[in-house]
């Protein structure tokens, strides 16, 4: 039986020529991965970012998201030493499809930045009381969720870092009342609690509409460590209940990235 992809979205995504055809999700943990293909999802989660150059009322916030890459598969080594070994790779049609947004990289002394801190006081104390002003306060808070600074702290490595080097995309869910909490969470002491930031993150898991669901037809590629854990992850993808051509063409996607170091 031969599977036949989907009918092509409507417009065109043009060949980059600079950038991976790609979007690349990389994670340290080879059970994080594992639990990507089994359940044909990915699921956002809280993390922190720092908007302390921006001199707003806060100087740090989590967002519920989750974030991918178009770094060229030769220039992804780094990246991969930050972030883990394991690695999915899915179409670019199916990223774009999704929502997925490049970040907005902004640097401290410009214009843009400037504009965001006046349209962010003005919105925090006249919203109340004004219409017009209540919609510039949603536009700010839709655009902090896809704002970084060009360059700052990372926190996984605790080291200075160009953040422009991630080309990062991210995916943010519009969560609603059915779990209690916000996309952005400003509070300091849930920021800084793990305990409590974990729980948002397994709540979240909860629902369909916040996750990010592929078919297999939409992975390129599936990066491990090991030679091992590729035949484990063969036995795991063999007892997927899909056709067996679907079944090898995920397979076929394993690479091990030291049997293909050099070869990007």
């Amino acid at each position: 039986m031969i599977i036949k992809e989907p009918d092509e979205i409507k417009y065109s995504i043009p060949k980059s020529e600079q950038s991976a055809n790609t979007f690349f999700h990389f994670m340290d943990k080879y059970k994080f991965l594992k639990e990507i293909i089994k359940d044909k999802k990915l699921y956002p989660r809280y993390c922190k970012e720092d908007f302390s150059l921006l001199n707003l009322d806060f100087k740090q916030i989590r967002i519920a998201m989750k974030c991918f890459c178009d770094i060229p598969l030769h220039k992804v080594d780094s990246h991969r030493k930050v972030y883990g070994d394991y690695c999915i790779g899915l179409t670019k049609n199916w990223g774009i499809k999704n929502g997925l947004q490049p970040v907005i990289y902004y640097n401290p002394n410009s214009g843009i930045a400037q504009s965001i801190k006046k349209s962010f006081d003005a919105a925090i104390r006249y919203s109340e009381n004004d219409e017009n002003l209540d919609e510039v306060a949603e536009i700010i808070n839709t655009t902090l969720k896809y704002l970084k600074c060009i360059n700052g702290k990372d926190f996984k490595t605790n080291k200075m870092k160009d953040f422009t080097d991630e080309k990062e995309w991210r995916f943010v869910p519009n969560l609603d009342n059915q779990v209690g909490f916000e996309e952005v969470i400003i509070d300091s002491k849930i920021i800084n609690n793990i305990d409590i930031v974990e729980s948002y993150n397994r709540e979240i898991k909860k629902y369909d509409d916040y996750c990010l669901k592929f078919e297999y037809y939409d992975i390129k590629y599936i990066f491990v460590k090991t030679s091992k854990q590729r035949d484990s992850l063969i036995k795991l993808i063999l007892k997927c209940n899909e056709d067996d051509s679907v079944k090898y063409r995920l397979i076929s996607c394993i690479k091990v990235w030291q049997e293909v170091r050099g070869d990007f």
